[in-house]
């Protein structure tokens, strides 16, 4: 009999991916905020707002990989934030509730986690002992990890992932990088030094199925590819190889900030993240 895996978020890229790596091994059922067809019988609808979780949904559940969180892309007003902050802590704690009112205790608990919990004031070579910031992001992601560990107390497992900017040609950075580029414009925001941390959402979906199954796993992790890249040398490769035609302009940071006002800080972080305790 397959373990059943319980998959949050399940309308994102991120959340597909994952449940394409785990279907051949893993019984694999999703929590989706729609209210799902008939046909979709591995799908179980939850209202965060409510605090209502279908429980067919945690029946039997061995591991649950927790990847909702509304976009933080969307604008910072104080009503975005409140859903922000509850679709990612708030849904957490409801899922714990529900298990211990069903006795359901989970081998594994991964959650997603954002390498913004880190101070932004220039740090080198972070690591995940490293200094968390004091701004909105990283007060949200000290809470959404310290929401993941009190699945602890269940017995499980718990593994957050401070995932970097998500590489994939079907959605977020890189799909709109590309789209721009392809009709001819290509952007440097702020400094043309800055580092551009980012992971192959197949990483991801690999990472997770391996901390599914192998013990060694705990705690927080740095998800971000080894291979460090500028923003200027980043635009230039994507150039150099795909659309020669383009053309490449600055943008200056205050300008962003001009529009985006506080969600300029997600773009003009500049961090230089340590891999090591993943390769370990």
């Amino acid at each position: 009999m397959k373990d059943v895996v319980l998959i949050t978020g399940a309308n994102g890229h991120l959340a597909k991916v994952v449940s394409r790596h785990l279907n051949t091994d893993y019984e694999v059922r999703h929590l989706t905020t729609r209210k799902p067809s008939s046909s979709q019988d591995s799908y179980f609808h939850w209202d965060i707002e409510k605090g209502y979780i279908d429980p067919k949904a945690l029946d039997n559940c061995k591991h649950i990989v927790h990847l909702a969180g509304y976009s933080i892309l969307k604008r910072w007003t104080t009503k975005n934030k409140q859903i922000m902050y509850d679709s990612r802590i708030k849904s957490a704690n409801m899922i714990l509730d529900s298990c211990k009112k069903m006795n359901i205790k989970p081998k594994t608990f991964i959650t997603a986690s954002a390498i913004g919990i880190y101070d932004q004031s220039g740090q080198e070579n972070i690591h995940e002992d490293s200094q968390k910031g004091n701004d909105w992001v990283a007060k949200m992601a000290c809470d959404w990890e310290n929401a993941a560990n009190t699945f602890k107390a269940l017995g499980s497992r718990v593994v957050q992932m401070r995932i970097s900017l998500i590489f994939s040609e079907k959605a977020g950075f890189l799909k709109y990088s590309l789209l721009s580029m392809k009709y001819g414009l290509g952007l440097i925001i702020g400094d043309k030094n800055r580092n551009v941390n980012w992971i192959h959402v197949e990483d991801i979906a690999s990472f997770i199925k391996e901390n599914i199954s192998n013990n060694k796993y705990n705690g927080p992790y740095n998800l971000a590819c080894e291979d460090k890249i500028s923003q200027e040398n980043f635009i230039k490769v994507i150039r150099k190889n795909l659309f020669p035609y383009s053309i490449v302009i600055k943008i200056p940071m205050f300008l962003v900030g001009f529009f985006l006002g506080e969600r300029s800080q997600i773009i003009a972080a500049n961090l230089s993240l340590e891999t090591t305790k993943i390769k370990e």
